[in-house]
């Protein structure tokens, strides 16, 4: 918690190589540690951090990470509060915007979000499983429910349609 701190008042001094380096250190000692809100709230500070330096696509991921601890754990709702600001600054209130006017018919739920960010790189479905700790037959499931939302039938299709919508860099 101390090193979370340390890198939340660097950057709130505006000295942000060194709230990045402390913040990613934090980060890395709260996923050893497993605590919950720990994680999130240092997880949501390093993605404010990353936002600041002009690195969406990483504080996205950030978010992401964050987001998925949050479900599955008890976290604070102070704790929670922060994440979802930093979310909204992130962008990924997008899938909510493109619901809003009509550009998609469902919103995406936080896995199907996490699953469409994998999708552009090359790893196959099982190995994005392997990543997010799910059964290859779990992300064929929400890769479906992704293709249906987006109106696409092809993984290139929905990840180009993603990307038009802003819904991943």
């Amino acid at each position: 918690m101390p090193a979370t701190v340390v890198g939340s008042l660097a950057r709130a001094r505006g000295d942000l190589p060194t709230a990045l380096d402390t913040l990613r250190r934090a980060a890395d000692i709260a996923r050893l540690w497993g605590l919950s809100s720990f994680l999130v709230l240092t997880l949501a500070r390093l993605a404010d951090a990353e936002l600041a330096g002009g690195d969406r696509g990483r504080a996205r991921e950030l978010v992401d990470e964050a987001a998925e601890t949050a479900d599955s754990g008890p976290v604070f709702p102070v704790v929670r509060d922060e994440l979802d600001d930093v979310a909204a600054r992130a962008g990924r209130d997008a899938a909510r915007t493109a619901r809003r006017d009509g550009a998609m018919v469902e919103e995406l739920t936080d896995r199907e979000l996490a699953i469409l960010r994998r999708l552009g790189g090359t790893g196959s479905q099982r190995e994005i499983g392997a990543s997010l700790f799910l059964s290859v037959n779990t992300v064929k499931g929400y890769t479906k429910s992704l293709y249906r939302k987006l109106d696409v039938g092809t993984r290139a299709a929905a990840v180009a349609r993603a990307r038009a919508l802003d819904l991943i860099p």
